[in-house]
């Protein structure tokens, strides 16, 4: 998938680009899994661990009030079995001063019980509607009367109110409540006598769990089963309902912890029941307060990641260049393969595939080297040997030609004739053959030239008239034996055979450029551009055996491609045929090295 990925995002880019570039995106992408696999990791550890923490906190804050409550019980159970309570509540009063004095009197024996504890107030009801205070309350409001019918009516004796507005007042103002109404009777007759009224204000209950920390951004609160809040920190919230929250149904039946979205920010929530007073205590806290450590670590090991990424992408840069580079070196090896350079070998001394990739290529090129040049040897002996057939039918076809003018002579008595005529072509033969190589000088290349025109001159007479036009210092030089020859009969037959009147053959030998120039031109019929195009592109069977084209190649067969005929011609007014070969002095009898040059 990386590889199609990079090779179509980079097309044209090198191997070792593309290996960086998968690595990267590989690297990336792992890392990112990673990050991702452990912040949700972490982060539900974390969230499982606050909970737990929350769960033993909300434990901590349900043992704190009951252990309250039940101490509030005790006190309540120790109010309505004093003796001076029991006395008074029971005795007849019919005097305003005996009221009074029974109101001082119970004040004396409950204010204790208000002055260094976390009561609140006591007060004392009995059947015939008074009321008694622990002296710390005034403006009492009676609240007795529905928990005297209720206790009378059923087997319970006592209750615990959710948070209420107190019915009575203190020194420093109203407060919110939470009281316990307990029915109580005559320790001497067992029948009831009254009702206690014990009230803790909420600001100690909240005081039970409002040093327990369960997080930053967290809080404790309790509610009823209806969904008020009857004890919060933050007073301003008592009494609010939490019915439409989306903790609220499920708190009701579970003492666990869960996540909900509140108020658009996701909170851990944890509840547990408290069953004295049938309340559910919360605890929230942010998920992200939960989570903040881990975030922080995940930012910091995002930071990392990148400088991993780069380190990694330098490394995989490196490595992926050390091992493209034999790969670009036979590229560019392969490269002057193609160029025509056989001679290349690839140098590497690892042994790995490359190695032996290597290996494989450098007898590969060996033996296209030695195929190359086995073909090349066996082209060069095809054309020699083409050519040698081509130059070997001159001697007949040329000997037939000037043994009829010799017959032709004989006819007429011209023995003068005929003896000169067999001379020159003696002559001409003795320089054909020199020694049988294909090499000779400029000036034998001329005297073969001579002799073959003085031969024509017999067979046409004044028709044909000859010019040389020779530089001395070119003599030496090498030539091709039988070069201009064909060029002169291709003049003579294909040029000035169809011409009226004298034709004449120029031939201009000199030197330029260090190249040695070779013309002959004729003043005959000229040839067409069609078929001047196409001249150098076929072979030539007629007139002398080899034509133009069988010339060129030799040419090229013994200098190189570089030389060889251009040809030019107006028709109608004539032809010139120029050769171009290296300007190489003769040394000696010709050897190998005269193919050196091609």
């Amino acid at each position: 998938m990386l590889r199609k990925l990079s090779h179509k995002l980079l097309p044209g880019s090198s191997i070792s680009t593309k290996i960086t570039f998968a690595y990267i995106w590989l690297f990336a992408l792992l890392i990112v899994l990673l990050a991702v696999t452990t912040y949700f990791i972490s982060s539900n550890i974390l969230i499982n661990k606050s909970i737990v923490n929350m769960q033993q906190n909300l434990q901590l804050a349900s043992e704190k009030l009951d252990m309250v409550l039940s101490q509030a019980e005790t006190f309540a159970q120790m109010a309505i079995t004093d003796e001076y309570v029991q006395d008074i509540i029971t005795s007849p009063r019919s005097e305003y001063l005996a009221h009074y004095n029974d109101q001082i009197a119970i004040q004396n024996a409950l204010f204790g019980m208000t002055e260094k504890t976390m009561i609140d107030s006591v007060i004392v009801y009995d059947q015939i509607g008074g009321i008694y205070g622990s002296g710390v309350e005034k403006n009492i409001t009676d609240t007795s009367r529905p928990y005297m019918s209720k206790f009378s009516s059923s087997t319970s004796t006592s209750q615990w109110m959710d948070t209420t507005l107190a019915n009575y007042q203190r020194e420093d103002g109203p407060r919110n409540v939470i009281s316990l109404y307990q029915k109580f009777y005559s320790a001497r007759t067992g029948l009831p006598i009254g009702l206690i009224q014990l009230s803790i204000n909420e600001k100690s209950i909240s005081k039970q769990y409002g040093n327990i920390s369960i997080g930053k951004g967290g809080s404790i609160f309790i509610m009823n089963r209806k969904g008020t809040i009857v004890s919060d920190d933050n007073k301003g919230r008592l009494y609010t309902s939490v019915e439409n929250e989306p903790y609220y149904n499920w708190s009701l039946n579970h003492q666990a912890g869960d996540i909900f979205k509140i108020d658009g920010q996701k909170q851990i929530v944890v509840s547990r029941y408290f069953p004295k007073l049938d309340w559910i205590i919360l605890g929230v806290v942010p998920v992200e307060e939960v989570t903040k450590d881990n975030q922080m670590l995940i930012r910091r090991f995002t930071a990392l990641s990148l400088l991993f990424i780069v380190l990694a992408a330098v490394l995989t840069y490196v490595t992926s260049k050390s091992i493209t580079r034999p790969l670009l070196a036979m590229k560019k090896t392969v490269k002057k393969m193609k160029e025509g350079n056989m001679d290349v070998v690839f140098d590497i001394e690892s042994r790995d595939e490359i190695g032996a990739l290597g290996a494989e290529f450098n007898k590969m090129a060996n033996r296209t080297k030695h195929l190359m040049e086995q073909i090349v040897e066996d082209e060069k002996k095809r054309k020699e040997i083409e050519l040698a057939a081509l130059q070997s039918q001159i001697n007949p076809h040329f000997l037939y030609n000037t043994l009829e003018s010799i017959s032709a002579l004989a006819d007429l008595g011209r023995g003068k004739d005929i003896v000169s005529l067999v001379k020159q072509l003696a002559a001409f033969y003795r320089g054909v053959l020199s020694k049988g190589s294909p090499i000779i000088r400029v000036e034998d290349e001329l005297n073969i030239t001579r002799n073959y025109m003085d031969i024509l001159k017999v067979r046409y007479g004044d028709r044909i008239s000859s010019q040389f036009e020779v530089e001395p210092g070119v003599l030496p030089y090498r030539s091709i034996k039988l070069l201009l020859q064909p060029l002169v009969e291709n003049a003579v037959y294909h040029g000035l055979r169809y011409k009226r009147g004298k034709g004449i053959i120029g031939v201009r030998v000199y030197s330029e450029n260090n190249l040695l120039i070779l013309k002959v031109t004729d003043n005959g019929i000229g040839m067409q551009p069609d078929k001047l195009n196409a001249i150098l592109r076929e072979h030539s069977a007629h007139g002398s055996g080899f034509g133009v084209k069988s010339t060129d190649e030799r040419i090229k067969l013994h200098f190189g491609t570089s030389y060889g005929l251009r040809i030019s011609s107006v028709y109608g007014e004539g032809t010139t045929v120029t050769a171009m070969l290296p300007l190489l002095r003769m040394e000696g009898e010709p050897d190998d090295t005269d193919h050196d040059h091609r």
